[in-house]
C-alpha cells in the first residue's frame, strides 16, 4: 500500500459536507484502503469560475491505497454529485 494526498472540492451549498466526506472515506475503505487524516479547509472562493460555480468546500485527505486501485478511486469520485474535482498524489514513502 502506498500513501497518498487527496485535495477534494465540493460544492458550497451541500447542506452536509460532513456526510459527503464520510461517503469519501466509504468508496476508499471499499477499495482495500484506510483513510489516516482529513483536514477540512472550508469553504472558500475559487480563483476561477468551474462550472459557473464561485464557492466550494475544500478537504485534504491523507490515505493508503493500493496503486492499482487509484485510478478506480478517481472514477468513483467523479461520479459522486457533490464533488466538483479531486486530485490525487501520491506521497513519498517514508
Amino acid at each position: 500500500m502506498r500513501p497518498y494526498e487527496m485535495m477534494v472540492l465540493l460544492e458550497a451549498d451541500l447542506e452536509d459536507h460532513s456526510a459527503e466526506l464520510d461517503g469519501i472515506k466509504e468508496v476508499v475503505s471499499k477499495l482495500g484502503g484506510s483513510v489516516d487524516k482529513v483536514d477540512v479547509w472550508g469553504k472558500r472562493r475559487l480563483a476561477y469560475p468551474i462550472e459557473k460555480r464561485t464557492e466550494g468546500y475544500y478537504a485534504l485527505a491523507y490515505f493508503s491505497l493500493e496503486p492499482s486501485q487509484q485510478k478506480e478511486l478517481s472514477r468513483l469520485l467523479s461520479l459522486r454529485p457533490g464533488v466538483v474535482r479531486n486530485l490525487v498524489i501520491r506521497l513519498d514513502q517514508e
